[in-house]
């Protein structure tokens, strides 16, 4: 890790203007072409954009790598380099830069395990690069004319950077005021990732999601941005079993997967369909432990409310024993994967995915007019699964109840995505289709915990235990779902799907 102090001063430039002449303050060197690619990288809530610090991963200049830039008075920032391999991940970020942020950061630094460093824009630049020479011929500065483009948001700009190399600061004041003389001023957004994010930053302070007559790119990019931090940023948590990180992890890859269906539509799906595959993988390993979990509370409940006539043996403790052993093994088996080449390879290919997203072209329009039919579709899809279930009965119609459930999440995790921008309704739309969910969610439970019930009567069967309670237990559950537990989920979709 190396690094220098950086002085530079920036300017705004119309596309087809021309950078004024510098003749009487220096004479232009060798000048080189670049076509630069850079990944920016922050905080969900924007925390390094709000400290005036920029990090990236750049390729395609002449010093390849991730560049760390931190504030040092009102014209420098001291610039720290990483190289490309330094990194443990294509995207992700140096050791050594984030013990630079943390430092920089000090008490800001978040602890929130959902404040993760993960790509933020990306940018691509056509350089022009001059430098500018001395009376003897040393090189006193570099001028870079830059034409750049930004996703998602969709925006091109044209800036002039001059920077010191080895002259003196009254050289920038010369060429600021020369430049003034032709005018050219200089640029008012402190760099090109804050250039590149328009008003986000200070929507985001007020607690507010991109604009919804924004590029629909911005609104679901800011939403698999905080998913895939929820993720990334959890993983310590979740392999130490930390309360809550299995389920919030769990939750973050649910939600990854239905926005890649749900606004499938944006992107090329060549690319979007195989993480979408990769993440059921993840998903999958996520939900076994946390299934115990939920299977152990639950069954624990209904065990405490039976008359203890009818709890016969040692039930509490085989039910703890086989119920906790199939926990410890899926979370032995999900460490397993979080260690695994695997695991690294997607979480790769999730950065990958947030720092060059393949968008189709519709994700330009606006939010406004290409999301809400892509959400009414998914509507549609639990409504049919909805009158599906309606007409089939027994295990055929618990199982198609459980997929219009799925359904409703996808529907539910939609309007999750756009209520930052969309208000208040959408919100409430958010909170209405949760409601149901958990409601249809009692109804899995017990489907669930019945399939356990009648492993744990067999181990109990087998260590010469009294399986008598097991069954009763599967009655109580079988009856729920003949009665009270299904049509509480007929209702809850019924209120949300109105016939």
């Amino acid at each position: 890790m190396a690094g220098h102090l950086e002085t530079e001063f920036k300017f705004e430039l119309e596309k087809d203007g021309s950078v004024p002449p510098l003749d009487g303050l220096v004479r232009l060197g060798a000048v080189h072409e670049y076509r630069q690619r850079a990944v920016y990288c922050d905080t969900v809530d924007l925390l390094l954009t709000r400290h005036s610090i920029t990090l990236r991963r750049r390729i395609g200049g002449s010093d390849d790598g991730w560049h760390l830039k931190l504030p040092v008075g009102p014209r420098s920032r001291r610039e720290v380099h990483a190289d490309l391999d330094d990194a443990p991940g294509h995207l992700r970020v140096p050791t050594e830069l984030l013990g630079a942020v943390a430092a920089a950061l000090g008490a800001d630094w978040p602890a929130d395990p959902e404040n993760a460093l993960v790509p933020l824009s990306f940018l691509t630049t056509q350089r022009t690069e001059t430098e500018l020479l001395g009376p003897e011929g040393a090189v006193l500065a570099g001028l870079s004319d830059d034409r750049v483009s930004a996703l998602p948001s969709g925006l091109s700009m044209r800036e002039v950077e001059v920077e010191l190399i080895d002259g003196a600061e009254e050289l920038l004041a010369a060429v600021e005021e020369r430049f003034a003389e032709h005018g050219v001023e200089r640029s008012e957004s402190p760099s090109k990732m804050v250039w590149s994010l328009g008003s986000l930053p200070r929507r985001v302070g007020k607690g507010r999601g991109p604009r919804r007559s924004g590029p629909a790119a911005v609104l679901v990019h800011s939403y698999l941005r905080r998913e895939v931090a929820a993720v990334v940023g959890r993983e310590d948590a979740m392999r130490a079993d930390e309360e809550d990180a299995v389920h919030q992890g769990r939750l973050a890859v649910r939600r990854l997967r239905s926005a890649l269906r749900t606004f499938r539509r944006l992107f090329r799906r060549e690319l979007s369909d195989p993480l979408r595959d990769e993440l059921s993988w993840l998903g999958d390993l996520l939900g076994a432990p946390r299934d115990a979990e939920v299977m152990l509370e639950h069954l624990g409940g209904e065990l405490d409310e039976l008359p203890g006539d009818l709890v016969r043996g040692p039930v509490h403790e085989r039910l703890r024993h086989e119920v906790g052993t199939r926990h410890d093994s899926a979370h032995d088996a999900l460490v397993a994967a979080l260690n695994s080449e695997r695991y690294l390879a997607l979480v790769d290919s999730l950065l990958d995915f947030l720092g060059d997203t393949p968008w189709r072209g519709r994700a330009s329009k606006p939010a406004r007019t290409v999301l809400p039919p892509l959400i009414r579709k998914a509507v549609r899809r639990a409504g049919r699964d909805r009158d599906a279930a309606a007409h089939a009965e027994g295990d055929a119609q618990l199982h198609l109840l459980h997929e219009a459930r799925k359904r409703a999440k996808a529907v539910r995790y939609a309007y999750e995505a756009v209520a930052p921008s969309f208000g208040d309704r959408a919100g409430e739309s958010a909170e209405e289709w949760e409601a149901a969910t958990d409601a249809m969610g009692l109804l899995q439970d017990s489907s669930v915990a019945t399939r356990s019930l009648t492993d744990v009567a067999a181990a109990a069967e087998t260590a010469g235990e009294p399986s008598f309670t097991y069954g009763v237990l599967a009655g109580l559950e079988r009856a729920g779902q003949s009665g009270d537990l299904r049509k509480g989920a007929e209702r809850a979709l019924d209120r949300v799907l109105p016939r």
